[in-house]
Parts: C-alpha cells; structure tokens; sequence
C-alpha cells in the first residue's frame, strides 16, 4: 500500500547562519513520548554518492535534521529536530517500545505535525517549494523500520537503524556546446551564447517515501496539474527561483562559432513524468502539465555569402526525458549546426541541435540516451 505522511508547516522559518566558528547543535523534542515502557532508537543516517562532475557543489552536505517516530497504524508518536548538524552529531530520540517507522527529512524547514497526522493518504501530503533548495543544502527524504526495544542506562542497548536518504530534486547538466556552421552561409559569422535556462518546471514536491526508499514525487497526488505549482511555464519567468547551483548565468560566450565551449552549469527541479510536448509555436503559459524544456538563448551576426544579413537573437530549446527524484541528467555535449527559433516556445527543427544526454542516479551507473531531431 502507497504510505505518505502529512504535515503542517511551521510558522517560524529554519535560520542557520554559519561563521568560522561552528554553533553548537540546537535539538528540540516536538512532541512528548507517551507513557509507558521506552526506548532509544540510535540514528546513523546514509546519505547518497557525492557528485564528482561539479566540485563546488555540496550534493549531500546536511545542515538540518527532523527525526519523526509513527506507530504500525501510522500516527505519529514522537519527533525532533536538530539544526547547526556535523558530522559528529548523535542522533538519538526516545520512543515507545514495539514497531515503529522511523522518517527522515534533511535540510528542509521544521515541521510540526497535528496530534493525528498519518502518512496514509496522499493529499494530504505537505509540499515543499524548489526555492527551498540551494547549493548548500539540497532537501533529502528517507524512512525504515525499527523495532524499539526496553532501555535504561545500565540495561539494554540501544535499538539501532540505518535510514538511507534521497534527494527530491533531479538535476540537469549541461557540460558543452558544439556550433559548426561550416558550409553554410553563417560559416564565417558570430555566433554568442547569451543565455541558457530551464522551462516549465515543476517547483513542488512533497515529502512523502515510498517503501522502495524513492521519494513520491508531485505527480503522484492531485497537486500536479495545478499550474500554481510550476516555474517558468512556457518562456523564462524572472519569479523563478534560482535554478542553476551557479546562480546566473552571466559567462557571455563570444563568437564560439566553429568550435566547442565549456559551459559547466548544473540546474534544479523537480521530478516530472509528463510525456506531453509543449505546443511547438506557443509561446504563452501552459495550462496542462508538459515536458521540462531546456532553452539556449544565443545571437547569430553574419553578412558574408549571404543575400540577406543576419543580426538576430535564436532559440535552441529541447524537452527533457522523465525527471525522476535523486536522479542527474547530464548533457555532455549540444551540436548546433544552423539557425534557431525565433522565440523560446519553437522547438528546433531536424538538423539544428543534437543534444546527448546520460542519465543516472546521482551515484553510479549510467545510460546514454541520444536526441536526434
């Protein structure tokens, strides 16, 4: 059976603020155990691979953690949170003996539960928002089951359990850009890359986590077809969070024309199944949930062996596969080799972008998809 949990949100904000000199954890019980025979449940906490492919990326770095203890019948029992988190950190909270399931949220707000929250039914589900997410901290999700066994100081030992995490992002990469307009008439013209941003994204997601481990993602509840939810519907929005780990993207790339430029940038967002192309001239927001697009903005200048000169802004922008949770997109390499659209809602034409992109789960292993357009 599907098995989501629900939350209500704080009023206060998580404020962390980091100096040379490291705060001491701050821990605060949510809820009080209920009476009777306890127990300490022990938490070692397994985060995924660090990325390789961007060194100034802290991938699974943890600055914050929430710890939510339910019963069998998934109510919740007891909770706590800890902020200002190293790697030194004990994670330890009292619960009732017996069977319990223990949630994980990393790096997210705080979260405070009604006495009758249950991770049953799915819209119920609290969702968080893209923006949450930044360089440093990247919000991660787990659960597992642990029995809590009787403990006193000078009896039992302590129940212990390993909670596997997962990030609630997909990331997309783009990592270079081949133009080679080599026997046509912009041969010898200036070709600039101005811009390079990320297209109807879905900005929320909820905390849920199936029994496989994997995140649930928006498509999973009744959330995914409100558009209130998405980013940049249809054309860039300046309202968007930041969605590259590098901020903006402001390395103009000049006259790259007849050869290969490192671009470097990483992007958030959140999962999307959609298999729905965007309509290929529309240009307006979408009101159906479609594929996430990657748009490159650039500028093409030449009057040589040409009738007419050109001096113009293009558009290069492809749908991506499925984005799944805790899962890199990586495009490796785009060949350009003619002209764009004239504005970012037209998907090119046959011939005008090959991207190669390779997919994998932010860890190990990987599968080369190619687009041929």
């Amino acid at each position: 059976m599907k098995r989501f949990f629900s939350f209500l949100l704080s009023a206060s904000l998580l404020a962390s603020l980091f100096s040379c000199q490291k705060s001491p954890v701050a821990e605060t019980e949510d809820t009080t155990p209920p009476d009777g025979p306890t127990g300490v449940i022990s938490v070692v906490i397994k985060t995924p691979a660090a990325e390789t492919k961007s060194a100034t990326l802290s991938d699974n770095a943890i600055k914050t953690v929430q710890l939510f203890v339910f019963t069998p019948d998934g109510k919740l029992e007891t909770s706590k949170y800890l902020e200002n988190y190293t790697s030194s950190t004990e994670l330890k909270i009292t619960a009732k003996t017996g069977d319990k399931m223990l949630y994980v949220v990393l790096n997210g707000k705080r979260l405070n539960f009604t006495k009758t929250s249950s991770f049953e039914n799915p819209q119920d589900t609290e969702l968080n928002d893209l923006s949450e997410n930044t360089k440093e901290k990247l919000i991660m999700v787990g659960k597992n089951q642990v029995k809590v066994e009787p403990y006193t100081s000078a009896g039992s030992s302590e129940s212990k359990v390993t909670v596997n995490v997962k990030r609630l992002t997909s990331k997309i990469v783009l990592q270079k850009v081949t133009v080679d307009f080599k026997g046509t008439t912009l041969e010898n013209g200036n070709f600039s890359i101005q811009d390079i941003y990320l297209v109807n994204v879905v900005g929320k997601a909820p905390y849920g986590v199936k029994d496989g481990g994997i995140p649930y993602t928006l498509a999973e509840t009744s959330y995914f077809s409100n558009m209130a939810n998405w980013y940049s519907k249809a054309t860039y929005a300046n309202t968007a969070p930041e969605m590259t780990y590098d901020l903006n993207y402001n390395k103009i790339c000049d006259n790259v024309n007849g050869g290969q430029v490192d671009i470097g940038l990483s992007y958030l967002a959140y999962p999307n199944n959609s298999t729905q192309v965007q309509n290929g001239t529309h240009n307006t927001d979408i009101t159906a949930p479609v594929m996430t697009g990657l748009v490159l903005k650039a500028h093409i200048k030449s009057s040589t062996f040409s009738d007419t000169a050109v001096d113009k802004d293009t558009y290069y922008t492809f749908d991506l596969p499925q984005l799944e949770p805790n899962k890199q997109y990586v495009i490796t390499n785009i060949t350009i080799t003619m002209p764009g659209a004239d504005n970012p809602g037209e998907r090119v034409a046959s011939g005008k972008i090959t991207p190669t992109i390779t997919v994998d789960p932010w860890a190990d292993g990987n599968t080369n998809i190619t687009y041929d357009f």
